[in-house]
């Protein structure tokens, strides 16, 4: 018998498109249970994740309450959570190149949320959903799988439909399933939960893609137990099966951490996304009227706005030409000599910050070795307190001084610009 001395194929990474394939013709949407966002600094390192994979994210267990929009730097982040609670929550965070791309988004509940992306032939419908763990009663679950049914069958006929997120089910190999479910799954046997999504899915056509694709193990699981021992695949991405043949790959990437149990769980979708709104839309800046304290910036404001007055209301107009050329020279003087605003978000978040989370970064990945030791998993500890100290640290630095720069303008009798 002929022995087969090749070298093991490892997984390739999951930005290797082996140079076939334009990237621009392909979305990559990525779930993750964050375990909470509610902490200093939790948004703008994941916003860092995102902008290294490049890719529109499902999160789970938000816990911030409400429902609406934060950009958090060059990303925007849409939440819906429960009402006034910090629990549960998911939502989506878009980078900018889908930003433009983007046509609605629905908050439904605290654990379901649904986005509209605009593509070339089909739009497509993302449905982030966070399922019940298997310890809470059928009442609860049925209600969520009742509520995602009904937000499924709002999604436009025609979209392309993915509902992805973090299902707390186990797919089996049992083989009967059809399919539905792939034969690499992680587990041998089917969780009831797993029953559940399977039921769902299988009763509109579609696939559990996270299952079809065949990779190593530990790019298969999910999820990590607390004592580090036991994995499990519980999240998932489950696609139309009439657009099943254009999800290319699907699987677990345990390099990002944001202090959670989770993997992020990526899929990449073959897809030509709309060009019409690519473009960066022009917005309009506020002035930096504190400028305008200043003597000689004022007298300079002043002279330049008296000769484009002159020049545009010499003539005899009507009252809406006369405020036309009113506004346009009140505009463009601010803009010539005061210039605009630098809008900056989470200003605290500096050097320092990043430094410490980057620390905190490398003894995570440190731990993920087969040869980590307690001492490894102590260090990356300790790296994650000091690393969420800083930031509250510089947050409340950043805070005392924005009350202090608050009094100085009420003993001066003025108000902050908005």
């Amino acid at each position: 018998m002929k022995r087969n001395n090749k070298p093991r194929m490892s997984d390739p990474p999951f930005d290797d498109d082996h140079g076939k394939r334009n990237k621009d013709y392909e979305l990559r949407a990525c779930t993750w249970n964050v375990r909470s966002l509610n902490w200093e600094g939790a948004a703008a390192q994941l916003v860092d994740v995102l902008v290294k994979i490049k890719a529109v994210m499902s999160v789970q267990e938000m816990r911030w309450t409400g429902q609406g929009q934060r950009q958090v730097g060059p990303c925007d982040i849409y939440y819906s959570g429960h009402i006034k609670e910090r629990k549960f929550g998911v939502g989506f965070v878009v980078g900018e190149r889908l930003r433009r791309r983007l046509l609605s988004f629905t908050a439904v509940n605290e654990r379901l949320a649904t986005i509209r992306i605009k593509a070339r032939f089909f739009n497509i419908s993302l449905i982030c959903a966070h399922a019940p763990t298997e310890e809470k009663d059928d009442v609860t679950k049925d209600a969520f799988y009742e509520c995602l049914e009904r937000t499924y069958e709002r999604c436009p006929r025609h979209d392309v439909k993915i509902v992805l997120g973090d299902f707390n089910a186990r797919g089996g190999k049992e083989g009967i399933f059809g399919t539905t479910v792939g034969k690499f799954s992680l587990h041998d046997e089917t969780s009831p939960n797993g029953l559940r999504l399977i039921d769902f899915a299988g009763a509109r056509n579609m696939v559990i893609c996270s299952t079809r694709f065949q990779h190593k193990k530990i790019h298969q699981a999910t999820w990590l137990s607390p004592d580090r021992k036991t994995t499990n695949q519980i999240d998932h991405v489950v696609i139309d099966g009439r657009h099943v043949s254009s999800v290319l790959d699907v699987r677990g990437l345990r390099g990002p951490n944001i202090d959670s149990n989770h993997y992020i769980v990526a899929a990449k979708i073959r897809t030509r996304l709309c060009a019409a709104k690519n473009a960066r839309q022009q917005t309009q800046g506020r002035f930096d009227v504190e400028k305008l304290q200043s003597q000689q910036t004022a007298e300079c404001f002043s002279t330049r706005l008296a000769l484009l007055l002159s020049e545009s209301t010499h003539q005899q107009l009507g009252i809406r030409e006369l405020w036309d050329g009113i506004s346009n020279s009140l505009r463009t003087a601010a803009t010539e000599t005061i210039g605009f605003r630098k809008v900056q978000k989470n200003s605290w978040y500096v050097e320092e910050c990043r430094v410490a989370a980057e620390r905190k970064q490398a003894a995570y990945h440190a731990t993920l070795r087969s040869t980590t030791t307690r001492a490894g998993w102590d260090r990356f500890r300790e790296l994650k307190r000091e690393a969420k100290h800083i930031c509250r640290q510089k947050k409340k630095e950043a805070e005392m001084r924005e009350y202090e720069e608050l009094d100085k303008l009420a003993d001066r009798g003025t108000t902050p610009a908005p």
